[in-house]
């Protein structure tokens, strides 16, 4: 028998340890991680329901609720009714968070480099490769 790699270890491994890293680096900004995806949604469309936001984000409706009320508290994201849907909001980002995404841009560029520390250009291409191809298999 064939021994195998231990795919699923390793990848949970590295998943993990970029998470942490990443988190504690959105904390300096105010954020956690919950609240970067949520925002960084926004960023690329504004005024999105919290229903929209959960299914994209591929996590439930209380998740998004939490982290959206966490996010209104600190004041970067504000709700607003919705205007052809008296039982839905939109969310919107504030003008403070939407001074974040300079600094929180660079601040992941700067965490991807450090986690491809010593990987060559070929290398980093083929990593995003296998992974893609990982992730399709996975979802199929």
């Amino acid at each position: 028998m064939t021994e195998k790699p231990e795919v699923l270890r390793t990848l949970g491994a590295a998943v993990r340890a970029i998470r942490a890293r990443v988190d504690r680096a959105l904390q300096t900004e105010g954020l956690r991680l919950g609240q970067y995806q949520v925002i960084r949604i926004l960023w690329e469309r504004d005024g999105r329901t919290p229903r929209e936001i959960a299914a994209e984000l591929g996590v439930e409706m209380p998740t998004i609720t939490r982290t959206v009320q966490r996010m209104v508290r600190d004041g970067f994201v504000r709700r607003e009714a919705h205007p052809g849907d008296a039982r839905s909001v939109r969310i919107y980002v504030t003008p403070l968070g939407e001074r974040l995404r300079d600094s929180v841009t660079r601040m992941l560029d700067r965490e991807t480099e450090a986690a491809l520390s010593g990987f060559s250009a070929t290398e980093r291409r083929t990593l995003v490769r296998l992974l893609e191809r990982f992730a399709a298999n996975a979802r199929d």
